[in-house]
């Protein structure tokens, strides 16, 4: 089966960005056709110095990327989101493009496809690991496969700082200027390879959750 891999990303200071090209290079070098597409802009977070210099460069690169779309969904069969940690929760762009497309929730389009997650902290206990598990769950109600990083991989051994079994991540200081490391590099890109050879093997089950629901309530009555 052809392997199809959508990877979307919010990102304010680079680093997040940065994962997803690492995700998308990793998935590409197995072969896989790749999408990278960012989410609705909207105004920086109060936290979020627009003036630095680092952030122009990276809003530049990121906003000339396509936006995402519920097609981009559809045609893919291996998704993978991430955004920057916010109180341990993904950030409210992704969320509102995750609400957007809920029709395909009711459609049931994404059954069966595999799902993956990345995401960047401020510090090494700032949430990242609780903001893999809540973007991941979103695919749980779609009734997709979810992927991880196996401990195979020799970077999340070796990792002093980003990197985990529930997806990518990377740790980029409180102010933001730590940017992604070697070992949070590679972690990303194991995790897109996973994804494209996962992919590669999975067959969707598109089925519509409004029919079974009717059929439900009719076995009910």
């Amino acid at each position: 089966m052809e392997s199809r891999v959508c990877v979307i990303c919010d990102s304010r200071y680079g680093s997040t960005l940065e994962l997803a090209k690492a995700i998308v290079a990793g998935a590409r070098e197995e072969g896989a056709e790749v999408r990278l597409c960012r989410v609705e802009l909207g105004e920086p977070e109060y936290s979020v110095d627009a003036g630095r210099a680092d952030y122009l460069r990276a809003q530049a690169e990121y906003r000339a990327l396509p936006r995402a779309s519920a097609d981009d969904l559809v045609w893919a069969n291996g998704i993978v989101w991430g955004s920057p940690t916010r109180y341990g929760l993904m950030s409210t762009p992704l969320r509102a493009f995750i609400d957007e497309v809920a029709p395909l929730w009711r459609q049931g389009v994404l059954i069966g496809k595999v799902g993956a997650a990345f995401t960047s902290t401020g510090g090494m206990h700032s949430g990242n690991e609780m903001t893999l598990l809540s973007l991941l769950l979103p695919f749980m109600q779609h009734g997709m496969l979810l992927a991880g990083v196996p401990h195979s991989v020799p970077a999340l051994v070796r990792t002093r700082t980003g990197g985990s079994p529930y997806g990518a991540s990377a740790v980029t200081g409180f102010n933001g200027t730590l940017g992604v490391d070697q070992d949070e590099r590679e972690i990303a890109h194991a995790l897109g390879a996973r994804m494209a050879r996962l992919a590669a093997q999975v067959r969707p089950e598109p089925a519509s959750v409004e029919l079974a629901a009717a059929a439900a309530a009719e076995d009910r009555g």
